[in-house]
C-alpha cells in the first residue's frame, strides 16, 4: 500500500465522537482522510489501495455496508468488517447467527406474515416485542400487550403498507430486565467500558430516549458474552446491548450495534473510548504492516 499511516474514515458527518477519533489518531502520527457520505471511494479504474485500513462510522445502515463491502472488494481492510456489520444490521440474520452459536438471546421467531404475529404472540404468553430487520436509536420497535393490542398495531402498518414489503419482523419474547439495559463497548477483542441505561419513564433505554448512565464493572459473565460475541463477529468496535433477565437470572444479548455512539457516555464512565479506538487502529496497521514486510522479504 502507498501510505501505511493513513486510514480513510467513512463517515455522514464528523460528530463529536470522530472529531475526538482524529484528534488521537494525528497524536499517534497517523493520517486522516474523511470520506463522506456524498463523496466518492477510491476504487476500480486500476486503483490500488491507498490507506492502511478503513474506519467505517456511517450513520446509515445501508451506506456503512454497501460502502464497506466496496471496499473490501477494492482490497481495503475496513473496520469493521462488511461480514461483521452486516450481521449487526440486519436485526433477523443477527438472531440467527447468535442461535447458531449459542449466544443467549431472548427466545425469538421471524414472522413473514401478519398472520404469523398471531402465533407469536401467544406462543410468548400475550407480551412480545416486535422490531424490524433494520432501524437504529429504537425506532421502529414495539411491545405488544396483548391480542387488541397486536390488531392496532397491524391496522396501523398496513395504512402505510398495504401489500406488507416490510415484512419479515423479529419477534421476541418480553425479557424482564428492571428499568435498564447494559451497554458494553468492545474495541479489538475485549470489553473496555460498561454502563447501566437507565429510565423509569420509557421500557426502551436508549440515552437519546432520556435514559440515564450509570457506570458499572466488567464481571466474569459480561466479559464472557463479549469474548463469545468477538468469536461470532470478529475483532472490531462494537456496543453489546445486554439484558439482565430477572426471570431466568441470566445476561441475555439484546443486540449488537456496529457503530456505537460515545460523546455522552465517556464523560459520565471516564474510559476514554476515542482513545482505545485510536490505538486499535494503530495496532492493526501495525499487523499489516508486518504481514506486507513478511511477504516480500
Amino acid at each position: 500500500m502507498e501510505n501505511e499511516s493513513a486510514i480513510l474514515l467513512c463517515v455522514t458527518k464528523l460528530r463529536e465522537e470522530e472529531q475526538l477519533i482524529v484528534e488521537h489518531l494525528s497524536r499517534l502520527g497517523i493520517r486522516v482522510q474523511v470520506n463522506l457520505d456524498s463523496m466518492d471511494l477510491p476504487v476500480g479504474g486500476g486503483e490500488v489501495p491507498l490507506y492502511g485500513l478503513a474506519l467505517i462510522r456511517c450513520l446509515s445502515q445501508k451506506n456503512a455496508l454497501s460502502r464497506s463491502q466496496l471496499l473490501e472488494l477494492a482490497g481495503y481492510e475496513t473496520l469493521n468488517s462488511a461480514k461483521a456489520i452486516a450481521i449487526c444490521t440486519n436485526k433477523i440474520h443477527q438472531a440467527i447467527v447468535f442461535e447458531k452459536h449459542g449466544i443467549p438471546q431472548p427466545r425469538y421467531q421471524v414472522a413473514f406474515t401478519p398472520a404469523k404475529l398471531y402465533d407469536a404472540l401467544s406462543d410468548f404468553g400475550d407480551l412480545c416485542v416486535i422490531k424490524p430487520a433494520t432501524s437504529s436509536w429504537g425506532r421502529g420497535i414495539a411491545r405488544m400487550t396483548g391480542k387488541e393490542c397486536l390488531e392496532g398495531w397491524i391496522a396501523a402498518r398496513e395504512s402505510v403498507d398495504p401489500s406488507h414489503q416490510s415484512f419479515p419482523v423479529l419477534v421476541q419474547e418480553y425479557v424482564e430486565k428492571g428499568d435498564y439495559d447494559i451497554r458494553v463497548v468492545i474495541v479489538g477483542r475485549k470489553p473496555i467500558a460498561a454502563f447501566r441505561r437507565v429510565s423509569a419513564e420509557n421500557w426502551k433505554t436508549n440515552t437519546h430516549l432520556g435514559a440515564e448512565i450509570e457506570p458499572i464493572e466488567i464481571n466474569g459473565e459480561i466479559s464472557s458474552i463479549c469474548g463469545d460475541l468477538v468469536g461470532v463477529l470478529g475483532e472490531g468496535i462494537y456496543g453489546a446491548d445486554l439484558f439482565f433477565d430477572y426471570g431466568q437470572l441470566r445476561y441475555v444479548v439484546c443486540e449488537v450495534n456496529q457503530n456505537p455512539e460515545f460523546a455522552k457516555s465517556w464523560k459520565v464512565h471516564g474510559v476514554d473510548v476515542a482513545y482505545h479506538i485510536a490505538e486499535y487502529v494503530k495496532e492493526k496497521i501495525g499487523r499489516e504492516n508486518k504481514v506486507n514486510v513478511t511477504v516480500h522479504s
